[in-house]
């Protein structure tokens, strides 16, 4: 038989105090004194006293929730296992926990589900954290004055009025096309769906970097696949064959250049010595790949501190404006030759 719990007042006659006051102890109130405070509180752990989570976030309107909206497209093979989710939950999930914060997870099967609002009008969630900005931005901005519990990981395209964390998705870009033109390399296969904001944004930086050295692009050496498309390897294998020639690869995400690299060694080509491969994000899996993976680092880490703490100083009240992670080149061996 399980023991039975104390209530509140049979806490408040232990500690020889009202009940008012170990309501205040328990809420870590400073009209308490410290030693009062740490005598409930020592009570309280040794009876086995349980503080009533849902009374209390009621008294002070807080759930002490944080809600993580993860909008996977239907049309682009993603699922919330792909690595770049599951690294970014993680970094979100670590930042929150450290703020005495819980992580609930929404994974919104199609556009009829409006998730963010369902979350915050509810009250599930005190803030929400949107990631990816794709088909959603209208949505986002009609957010109205919720937008004041919501921060949005994503690429800075145009003055949206919701608050935005995401990496220097441009510098990414252009440090990935300096790094593989530096190596001599001139005619540079870009793989990613240039329609998402981040996507497009590393395009752009990709095209500042051959300008910065004076390399004409050709517009032809654009594959535009999925990040989790099924059908990305294919269509690599496909371009390979019958698409113009190139001479080195910069995908925009990991998985799609570990992608590539399958494609490039069924056909017979080995990466670097015959094509250097390069992604972006810097999962992972991407050091343990084969052969490593040169890549663009964007910090997720600090990303989930950045979109974390963002809201939280939203919920307080404060006025806070959009911030990007640095981005860094990782060398590894998919583009050195040894």
């Amino acid at each position: 038989m399980k023991p039975r719990k104390i209530t509140m007042a049979e806490l408040a006659r232990l500690a020889n105090v009202d009940v008012s006051t170990v309501s205040r102890a328990l809420n870590n109130s400073p009209l308490v004194k410290e030693n009062t405070k740490a005598e409930i509180l020592r009570i309280a752990e040794e009876t086995g006293y349980a503080v009533n989570a849902s009374a209390r976030n009621l008294r002070r309107q807080s759930t002490e929730v944080i809600g993580m909206v993860v909008p996977v497209r239907p049309e682009s093979g993603q699922t919330i296992s792909d690595p770049f989710y599951l690294e970014m939950v993680g970094a979100v999930s670590q930042a929150a926990s450290e703020r005495g914060y819980d992580l609930i997870i929404s994974v919104p099967k199609g556009e009829e589900q409006i998730a963010e609002q369902r979350l915050l009008r509810t009250g599930k969630a005190d803030g929400l954290i949107i990631i990816g900005q794709a088909g959603r931005s209208n949505r986002l901005e009609a957010l109205g004055p919720l937008s004041r519990q919501v921060v949005v990981w994503g690429g800075q395209i145009g003055q949206g009025n919701y608050t935005l964390v995401g990496s220097d998705n441009r510098e990414g870009g252009r440090l990935a096309a300096d790094h593989l033109l530096s190596l001599g390399h001139k005619r540079i296969l870009f793989v990613g769906p240039s329609e998402l904001p981040e996507v497009r944004l590393r395009l752009d930086g990709f095209e500042d970097g051959h300008r910065a050295r004076g390399v004409e692009i050709d517009p032809a050496l654009r594959l535009n696949v999925e990040f989790g498309g099924e059908s990305a390897f294919q269509e690599m294998v496909n371009f390979i064959e019958t698409g113009p020639d190139f001479d080195a690869v910069f995908a925009a995400s990991d998985v799609l250049a570990m992608t590539a690299i399958m494609a490039l060694q069924s056909k017979g080509r080995s990466v670097p010595e015959d094509m250097p491969v390069m992604g972006y994000d810097n999962v992972g899996q991407a050091a343990l790949s084969t052969p490593p993976l040169t890549t663009i680092d964007q910090n997720i880490a600090r990303g989930g501190e950045l979109l974390v703490d963002l809201l939280l100083r939203k919920l307080s009240g404060e006025e806070v404006e959009s911030q990007l992670t640095p981005t860094r080149l990782i060398v590894r061996g998919s583009t050195k030759v040894s």
